[in-house]
């Protein structure tokens, strides 16, 4: 995909492309549903899924051991450039956080946007909990519980930091990490007098309540841009340098200036302690993708690749384009108008992530994942698989599909980085923008442009089950989002 710039859930028995008739309505910051998951969802996934006992030709052999070793070398590249940018990313907020200036806070905003590239292109691998074998030996159980300490949103900044008077959430406190040394949730009372990777671990989703993040990608951005106060209008998160100024008289919430500088210090130390801590996250995770290694996600998948491996990448991309993508990422906020439910709602950076998605998905296809450095990583992907075994035409549809999905997000990002026109300005009801002047005729524009990448998603997944269909996965049962 040429882009212009650089939870899983219940599974239902209708296919794919019929899912999207309905979504379930989220309101405010809170984070998606794993229970389902967890429960007998992904065991249902296993069942369907027949141990190969038929011998495959010698042909059929190399197929499928190009296919997982090219998937495999992509993880591991795109893990790897997470992590490489992540570390930039904290060389910029300790800068930051030492030297409180604009130039500084742009880096660093400048830093997370990097970071943010690679990552999302990574999420093709997230959907493999139901395929996984145990072992005890793996530090990491599955992908798709590890995401969760890691890219979890929508998130309750109240929790965290300094909210707007006219702010809704769960969490409804003065009394928040930054401000207090101990705060209450529910029953729970926590001691938050110093701020370190391990506390925010410990802390993400406290009280049971999926919308109380406190790590990841979207604790950093909401550390850097603060709330996005602007609703559908134009303008990001605008947090004041002054919210990290350490010097008594200076340091600021927002439009208050605190009399104890203590308060920006401790954002300083929650920003670094998030940053570290997600560092050693993503360690960890390309650390499951080292090739010639054991007991980790890479020699699990390469274990059983004759058994499941197959459908595990086909769920994936399925997963990815319509249960989560398509469905809880866009028409959620679509059909709802709320920016709250924008992937990137403090920074606007949404138009990237979307658009990173959708590449991730159709690196699988292609085979191939190009680095931040510019090399291309893997050689064998989906397409191939399909020409190699007699599949020709399922393999150009899909192709034909993707480059409606590529065109479609290549408009928003176009409009996003060139035109300044965020996904929250696209999102808008006619109703919501009128008082901006903006006409009817003009927001039905900006809706179409959403609409087309739920669209062409839609008629991907459509061509990813015939495709499934077409080497024998007759029931895929990939993630297929929630119902209004």
């Amino acid at each position: 995909m040429t882009i212009t710039t650089v939870t899983s859930r219940k599974i239902l028995p209708t296919t794919l492309a019929a899912a999207l008739a309905g979504l379930l309505m989220v309101s405010g910051c809170t984070k998606q549903t794993n229970e389902d998951a967890e429960t007998g969802t992904q065991t249902e996934v296993q069942s369907t899924e027949s141990s190969s006992n038929v011998k495959l030709s010698a042909a059929e052999q190399a197929h499928i051991d190009r296919l997982i070793s090219s998937y495999a070398n992509m993880a591991h590249a795109a893990y790897k450039d997470s992590l490489d940018t992540a570390k930039m990313l904290q060389t910029a907020v300790e800068t930051y956080v030492a030297t409180p200036t604009q130039a500084n806070l742009d880096a660093a905003k400048a830093a997370y946007k990097a970071a943010r590239q690679p990552y999302s292109q990574t999420e093709i691998f997230r959907f493999d909990e139901g395929f996984v074998s145990a072992n005890d030996k793996r530090a990491i159980g599955s992908t798709d519980s590890w995401e969760g300490q890691v890219n979890a949103w929508p998130l309750d900044e109240a929790l965290i930091d300094y909210v707007s008077d006219s702010y809704e959430g769960e969490y409804n406190s003065q009394d928040n990490i930054i401000n207090s040394d101990s705060i209450t949730v529910g029953s729970l009372k926590q001691d938050t007098s110093t701020i370190t990777p391990k506390l925010l671990a410990e802390m993400n989703e406290i009280g049971g309540s999926e919308a109380n993040v406190t790590t990841g990608y979207h604790a950093i951005e909401f550390m850097l841009w603060g709330q996005d106060t602007n609703g559908v209008s134009a303008g990001a998160g605008n947090r004041p340098v002054t919210d990290y100024v350490t010097e008594a008289g200076q340091c600021t919430s927002g439009d208050t200036v605190n009399k104890d500088a203590g308060i920006c210090e401790r954002r300083g130390e929650f920003l670094k302690a998030a940053t570290q801590l997600l560092i050693d996250d993503l360690a960890a995770m390309e650390a499951e993708w080292q090739p010639d290694s054991e007991n980790n996600l890479r020699s699990d998948l390469i274990a059983r690749k004759n058994d499941n491996g197959l459908r595990q990448i086909m769920y994936q991309m399925g997963s990815l384009a319509l249960g989560e993508l398509a469905s809880e990422r866009i028409q959620v906020a679509f059909v709802t108008g709320s920016t709250e439910d924008e992937h990137e709602c403090f920074s606007d950076l949404t138009h990237l992530s979307y658009a990173n998605n959708a590449r991730g998905i159709q690196n699988v296809f292609n085979g191939s994942y190009q680095t931040v450095a510019g090399k291309n990583v893997g050689g064998y992907g989906i397409k191939q698989y399909l020409v190699d075994n007699g599949h020709t035409d399922a393999a150009d549809k899909l192709a034909v599909d993707f480059k409606k999905v590529e065109d479609a997000f290549n408009v928003i990002v176009e409009k996003g980085e060139k035109e300044g026109i965020k996904v929250d300005q696209m999102i808008a009801t006619a109703g919501q923008v009128s008082s901006q002047g903006i006409s009817a005729e003009e927001q039905n524009v900006r809706r179409s442009w959403i609409e087309n990448s739920i669209t062409s998603l839609q008629e991907l997944t459509a061509g990813i089950e015939n495709a499934a269909k077409a080497v024998g996965i007759d029931n895929l049962d990939a993630d297929a989002g929630s119902q209004f």
